[in-house]
């Protein structure tokens, strides 16, 4: 269900009675509707809650650009009434007191800050690794849920409902969790320090998110992907070395690789961007029939799912990408969720989500604070990344001008979604 917004009027007092969902694609109606009223001139707004079933961090984030443009225009605008799930969303992310009509504001928690070890230089090729830690103890522990192939053909609903921590992170086909099957609104899909971003399956879609805020935590049904538990603990900034411009993202992968000798291994990287290249799925998996599929072997057929970039996009933006990388061309568990990369010895499958440009410290990140900090801003994408590095026809491989890195060796284990 989208958003619905009906408008009652009452001693001067403006009510918008909002039902359906609040979220990326519905933040921006309700911000409409509140500017009319406020060029009405009307000065008391307020928002009717009790019907909307599902609230996002985007959604909050538009709550929060109504109140603020209200106050600029001398007006008021709280939420009046608010449903359960509403309720609880604003409970947990200590935002009642703010929002909702009649409370007293609460003061804010401080952020800790977070301080960066100092360890050793590594230059590898064309990548420079500055401050190299290496991953400490046994790694991360992962989960691979559904099957990508079952996924992409048509043949799975739904998926597997999974709440995240703090420190969760992973990727693919998923959807905020909020009672709907899987295959309508599973799409592309990252999850990085607890925070899940998610594209709809549609043409221009606007990026979905959930934030850990307070005690909120985010949830993600999963059609297809991996999950793991732990920031990997090695890490170390990168940039170019010697006097190339750029880091190609699979350089920087065989860097990564080579300071450790696990087999598997779960990967962030926040980097400043010089060109991503990569897939978006616009069609909801629910529609796919046989010959009519995301892997159907007709490029027209394919056009119709997935929206390709033609060349590298995104420069002069940051990303925060998340990803498995195994050695070698995937086997087991991995054998139909990594790809094996052009002209290298490993396979992969990475997702990048893309904020406006925010400059990066040189060497090493605290990932939690970069992922709120970035998070700050409207994501613009959610990207598959993709290597076409054939010569004249192909759109080149993802680069980065410098940023943070984060590994660690992954163990999986596997639970299917039901079908």
């Amino acid at each position: 269900m989208d958003l619905s917004i009906e408008r009652v009027e009452h001693d001067g007092v403006v009510v918008l009675v909002c039902t359906g969902r609040l979220d990326a694609e519905t933040g921006d109606e309700l911000a409409g509707a509140v500017a009319d009223e406020l060029r009405r001139g009307y000065h008391a707004i307020r928002l009717d809650l009790d019907a909307t079933t599902f609230l996002s961090s985007a959604g909050i984030r538009g709550l929060f650009e109504t109140q603020r443009s209200a106050k600029a225009a001398g007006a008021s605008c709280f939420i009046r009434r608010a449903s359960p799930v509403v309720k609880r969303v604003l409970d947990l992310t200590r935002l009642t007191p703010i929002l909702m009509e009649g409370q007293p504001p609460r003061a804010e928690q401080p952020v800790p800050a977070h301080a960066a070890p100092v360890a050793a230089d590594v230059t590898c090729g064309t990548v420079k690794l500055l401050g190299v830690e290496r991953p400490a103890g046994a790694g991360v522990r992962g989960e691979i849920l559904g099957r990508p192939n079952d996924a992409v053909a048509g043949r799975t609903a739904q998926g597997v409902a999974r709440p995240l921590s703090r420190h969760g992170c992973g990727l693919g086909l998923a959807s905020l969790a909020d009672g709907q099957a899987a295959a309508a609104r599973a799409g592309e899909m990252a999850a990085i320090a607890g925070a899940v971003f998610h594209r709809p399956p549609q043409p221009h879609a606007a990026i979905d998110y959930i934030v850990p805020t307070g005690d909120l935590l985010a949830e993600v049904n999963v059609l297809s992907g991996l999950i793991w538990e732990g920031i990997p603990t090695g890490r170390a900034g990168f940039e170019p070395a010697g006097d190339e411009p750029f880091v190609r993202l699979d350089d920087l992968i065989e860097a990564v690789l080579a300071q450790t000798d696990a087999t598997t291994i779960a990967l962030v990287v926040a980097g400043e961007v010089h060109g991503l290249v990569g897939a978006e799925l616009i069609r909801p998996l629910a529609e796919a029939r046989e010959g009519d599929t995301p892997v159907a072997r007709s490029r027209d057929v394919t056009a119709t799912w997935l929206s390709f970039s033609r060349e590298p996009v995104y420069a002069r933006h940051t990303a925060v990408i998340a990803g498995v990388v195994t050695r070698g061309s995937g086997s087991g568990l991995l054998a139909d969720f990594v790809r094996p990369v052009p002209d290298r010895g490993f396979s992969s499958h990475c997702h990048a989500v893309v904020f406006p440009y925010r400059p990066l410290r040189r060497g090493g990140l605290d990932l939690p604070a970069t992922v709120a900090d970035l998070a700050a801003s409207t994501p613009l994408a959610v990207l598959h990344l993709v290597a076409d590095p054939h010569p004249v026809l192909g759109s080149g491989r993802s680069e980065l001008a410098r940023g943070g890195v984060w590994f660690a060796p992954l163990d999986l284990r596997s639970r299917e979604a039901t079908a």
